[in-house]
């Protein structure tokens, strides 16, 4: 059976395919001049006042559910232990910024600044950049917080610049009003291992150990994200038409009227209501699907005169064309309109291994909710009628610090030798070459950090009733693996491939056996000591070997994907240039995290935000030349 493509608001100059964290900023943004006329398409729905999505404490219980979570999966990756990975990102209006466990930070300066080196033009730098987090961001001014350690004195305050902050913008930004009483101790065994607190992370320099700002609008006692925090203040706007439920399945491309050799976008093919349709636009297509289905919709993007009839299930009939990699397309039946061999590679995710603590009794962790029923019925009575007490807060102390911090010298050559090894093995692309380089000379400078962790103040791993813990989750920043997100079906609704070959280089599990072996002699500082009863996960490991056989049986990602259409010089293999335009194209973007061409240690979505803002800013600014 085949259905006729019909089409759906034929008028609009701006089409933002994704409802997401960056979708919903470039699109309000763009739709605050009355003169553009913008159009979103997203697969999810809004999940207006749903506390599993709201309530700061719920943060991560709607992963794996497929009514908030695309639900993508890994191919079994052998370099651990042949595990599937689940993959998680929103599927909502607000994306993986309504999924995502809140943490507001920033990379550092001198991580920032090495974007400029993939982008010579439009300031991608830290310099570039501020205004953009500043612009999306919401502080409150009046708050601030204070840590003593276990003898009482001060550990840890917060203090904030206005050179780098703001007060105005969409997304709220606030600490906890309460922390777990375990708080001070944990970060008392940091300084005592020489690691200090830092009291503005937001400044350029992020090392050090702090208390987090998390993405909750405090007042109110709900999370704040793009859907509350961007699209619902212009949601009465006349020129900006959101649609959800409808996914996107190929970009509609012709021959550039304008530019010989090049394609243009002439619209979108997009499935809702069991129906196909063709949303037409007159200036610009925007690709904000995010790193796992931006580089899909690209390999499926398809000339106009191919895209009149679709089969039922969706596959191309009698032809399929793509952009992408021409030998990868072609061996599925697609022909490559632009050949742009790094569209799907150059994945990269922060990996985490935790680490479970049992405490000894009188701690007062977030475990109480899940093992006390009168304080979890107090609790949620309190946040009805105030939106404040254990719900409304969540995890928010993290560290970053560099190889410098916790290796000695012979660690550290051991460090530098591995990385030598996985960066050679293989036949590394231009684009790779030039991020290990830089990777390279990371490793030796202090300010730039390796490794994170982030305490939960609860078990996670495998706890018991009665009993309350603490994990930490120590983190790989800057990985040498990288896998790649493909088609494998000419089918456009088919879940892509995604090979993220995590631990495929040694230098990332030597990482992550350092930072594992960090975290269990934490536990045996005087301020830990005092409250660690045993380590509980993993149990009676002693070898190095075992340990690594540990990481790879317990390894989760960070959610914190980037790098498949990366930004950077075409004839190093970016797929977009600095104004995020790609290759080939005359009329098609991408504003998502699938730009980033490097991972940077800090949770993305307040990067993120700033892409979709500087994205918008960029637009504008061309169409007044």
């Amino acid at each position: 059976m085949l259905y006729a493509s019909r089409s759906w608001n034929t008028f609009t100059q701006f089409r933002s395919q994704g409802g997401g964290t960056a979708g919903l900023t470039v699109a309000t943004r763009l739709s605050e001049n009355s003169s553009y006329v913008v159009g979103v398409l997203e697969g999810g729905v809004f999940h207006q006042n749903d506390p599993l999505i709201d309530v700061p404490a719920n943060s991560g219980n709607a992963t794996g559910n497929p009514a908030y979570d695309w639900d993508f999966q890994t191919t079994p990756q052998s370099s651990v232990n042949g595990r599937t990975i689940a993959v998680p990102r929103g599927k909502m209006l607000g994306g993986s910024s309504g999924l995502n466990l809140m943490a507001w930070n920033r990379p550092s300066k001198d991580e920032l600044d090495i974007l400029q080196t993939f982008s010579p033009s439009n300031e991608w730098n830290w310099d570039g950049l501020i205004p953009y987090f500043k612009k999306s961001t919401s502080l409150d001014a009046s708050q601030s917080f204070s840590f003593t350690d276990v003898s009482g004195n001060k550990t840890s305050s917060h203090s904030f610049d206005t050179l780098f902050e703001d007060f105005n913008g969409p997304v709220n930004a606030s600490f906890n009003d309460l922390y777990p009483t375990v708080v001070p101790a944990y970060m008392d065994s940091f300084k005592s291992i020489g690691i200090s607190a830092n009291a503005d992370p937001d400044n350029g320099s992020s090392t050090g150990i702090y208390n987090s700002r998390l993405s909750v609008d405090r007042p109110n006692g709900v999370r704040s994200y793009a859907a509350p925090a961007y699209y619902c203040p212009a949601s009465s706007r006349g020129n900006l038409h959101v649609l959800t439920n409808a996914q996107v399945t190929k970009i509609v491309l012709q021959n550039s009227t304008s530019t010989p050799g090049f394609l243009e976008a002439s619209g979108v093919q997009f499935v809702a209501d069991a129906g196909t349709f063709t949303a037409s636009v007159k200036r610009e297509v925007l690709l904000s699907a995010g790193t796992v289905q931006t580089p899909q919709l690209l390999e499926l993007s398809g000339m106009a005169y191919f895209l009149l009839y679709v089969s039922e299930n969706l596959s191309c009939s009698n032809s399929c064309t793509g952009i992408g990699n021409a030998t990868l397309l072609e061996s599925l039946g697609v022909a490559a309109l632009i050949d742009l061999p790094q569209v799907g590679e150059n994945l990269q995710e922060h990996l985490f291994v935790p680490l479970e603590f049992l405490l000894k009794p009188g701690s007062l962790t977030f475990d109480e909710l899940r093992i006390n029923a009168t304080f979890a019925k107090e609790a949620a009575a309190q946040y009805s009628a105030t939106r404040t007490g254990w719900l409304a807060a969540s995890d928010s102390i993290l560290a970053y610090f560099p190889f410098q911090s916790f290796v000695d010298e012979d660690q550290m050559d051991t460090l530098k030798s591995a990385f030598l090894n996985s960066a050679s093995q293989g036949s590394p692309s231009p684009f790779l070459a030039a991020e290990y380089d830089i990777q390279r000379q990371w490793i030796n400078q202090t300010t730039v950090p390796q490794v994170e962790t982030i305490l939960f103040a609860k078990g996670v791993i495998s706890p018991n009733n009665n009993e309350s813990y603490i994990t930490v989750l120590a983190g790989l920043q800057h990985p040498l693996s990288r896998g790649s997100v493909h088609i494998n079906s000419s089918q456009s609704l088919a879940q892509p491939v995604i090979a993220a070959n995590y631990l495929e280089k040694d230098f990332d599990t030597l990482t992550l056996l350092h930072a594992a072996r960090l975290i269990i002699n934490l536990a045996n500082t005087t301020s830990l000591s005092s409250i660690v009863q045993n380590i509980t996960s993993p149990a009676g490991i002693q070898s190095d070997s075992d340990l690594v056989n540990y990481i790879k049986n317990t390894l989760a990602p960070g959610d914190h994907l980037i790098g498949t259409a990366a930004m950077g010089p075409q004839e190093l293999g970016g797929v977009v240039d600095s104004s995020l335009k790609i290759y080939g194209t005359t009329n098609m973007r991408v504003v998502d995290a699938s730009i980033i061409p490097l991972h940077l240690a800090a949770h993305p979505q307040t990067l993120v935000y700033a892409i979709g803002e500087k994205a918008a800013d960029m637009i504008q600014s061309e169409a007044s030349l």
